[in-house]
């Protein structure tokens, strides 16, 4: 039986039942190795519910960011407003933190994040997409 690499559509669709921190990871790597079809990995749009809304917006900047960097057609699906978060996320800094050191943090997140990500929101860095 060969295996058959995740989508970007199959993590929307198999979040609720495995950890998608694990999919999110699992897809990277299928993405990094896939030798024949990377575009097919990112065309289809996930499923895009409200209590997934931060997740659906990774995965679109995710997808937009993947096919910039591969050469490939950016997915239409990616352009969508819902695919852009209603706030500025920063992960592992809570909203009330205001201390200069936190203040630093998200100065530097901002500035490193990736234009796919930073136009919704989402200010990760510039390791976003690594895998250690």
């Amino acid at each position: 039986m060969m295996y058959k690499p995740l989508t970007i559509k199959e993590i929307s669709e198999l979040r609720y039942e495995n950890d998608e921190d694990l999919l999110f990871g699992q897809f990277l790597d299928d993405f990094r190795y896939e030798e024949s079809d990377m575009y097919a990995l990112i065309k289809d749009e996930p499923l895009n519910e409200k209590e997934s809304e931060l997740f659906s917006c990774i995965l679109a900047a995710t997808a937009h960011k993947l096919a910039n960097d591969n050469d490939l057609p950016v997915p239409e699906w990616v352009f969508k407003r819902k695919y852009v978060y209603v706030r500025e996320f920063y992960p592992c800094i809570d909203d009330d933190d205001d201390g200069d050191d936190i203040k630093d943090f998200r100065q530097h997140l901002k500035a490193t994040s990736p234009y796919e990500f930073a136009q919704r929101n989402l200010f990760f860095g510039n390791n976003v997409l690594s895998r250690v």
